[in-house]
This record gives C-alpha cells, sequence and structure tokens, in this order.
C-alpha cells in the first residue's frame, strides 16, 4: 500500500468520522468498487494521461455523483486530478483497515490446503481472538500446494502451520 493511498485513506476517515458516517462512506466505497470491477477500463481511462483531465473529471462526476457523498466525490476528484487515479483500490482498502481498527476489528488471512467448514471457521476465530484480543474477520482461501495444516496472515504476522513449511523445515535439518 502506497503512503499517498493511506493519506487519501486518512483524510476520507476523518471526513467520514467529523460527519458520524463511517458506515455510510464504507458503503459509497462498495459502490465506487463495485463500479470499477464492473468496467475495468474505467480505472485506466481515470487515470490516462492521454485523455483531458476535464473528461476524466468530467466521467467521475457523471458516475458517482448523487452516488456516494458529496465529500468523498471531492476526494476521488482530488486523486484523479493529481494523477493518483491508480491508487483508488488501495485508498479503499485502507479505508476499510481504518475503520476495522477503529471498532478494535482486525483481519486474519486464512489460506488452507482444503475449505474450512463454518465450525472450524468460528473454533479459528474464537483462538485468534484470545491471542490478539482483538475482534476477527477470516478471509479464507483455499491452496492445494500447501498439502495440509493452513496459514495465517494478520497484523505483519504470519502463523504458518502448513505440511509444506513443516516438510521444508525438516529437509532443511537434513541437509545440514
Amino acid at each position: 500500500m502506497t503512503h499517498t493511498s493511506r493519506e487519501y485513506a486518512e483524510a476520507l476517515y476523518e471526513l467520514a468520522a467529523e460527519e458520524g458516517k463511517t458506515e455510510a462512506y464504507a458503503a459509497a466505497l462498495d459502490t465506487v468498487e463495485a463500479a470499477l470491477a464492473e468496467s475495468p477500463g474505467f480505472l485506466n481511462l481515470l487515470a490516462s494521461p492521454a485523455i483531458s483531465r476535464e473528461e476524466r473529471m468530467d466521467a467521475l462526476s457523471a458516475a458517482f455523483q448523487e452516488r456516494i457523498p458529496l465529500s468523498m466525490l471531492v476526494l476521488l476528484r482530488m486523486m484523479v486530478y493529481r494523477g493518483h487515479a491508480r491508487s483508488l483500490p488501495q485508498m479503499m482498502e485502507s479505508f476499510r483497515d481504518l475503520a476495522r481498527e477503529h471498532r478494535g476489528e482486525t483481519v486474519a488471512k486464512v489460506t488452507s490446503a482444503v475449505a474450512l467448514t463454518d465450525a472450524e471457521q468460528a473454533a479459528l476465530r474464537a483462538k485468534l481472538e484470545q491471542r490478539f484480543g482483538k475482534k476477527m474477520n477470516l478471509e479464507c482461501s483455499v491452496d492445494a500446494a500447501l498439502l495440509g495444516g493452513l496459514r495465517v496472515e494478520t497484523e505483519g504476522r504470519v502463523l504458518d502451520g502448513t505440511l509444506r513449511t513443516r516438510l521444508q523445515e525438516i529437509k532443511e535439518v537434513m541437509d545440514s
């Protein structure tokens, strides 16, 4: 995540907090994210130096006016105007991170060899919440290359209990 995208996210979060509308702003960012996902070329248009700045600003306003808070639209226009359109996805992710931090939550990215059941996710969430003292939101994914076990990334830490890593550690011990 770039420093620039984090600064924009902090400014947007401060605006949202001042207005008491952090959840509404998060929902508006979902609208922006959905529009970018629906039309991947739109971000390219907003970032293209071949298209005049005025046309890019008009396109942004046309896409989101009346759909998102005015102060958010102004911030997005500022990003496009200053040539930071490509930082939009990172800025939105940073905003969500800030919102979670202020709610005392964090995200744990969990990768496992097979899909975890709801019961397994609940048990893992409870253990992680006990260990870190925060509410955990799990983002689970499957990577069959892990062979077994799971890997958790949260708050800059990696908890790796995968079979692949353990086998690698055994191999290193045997090679030394």
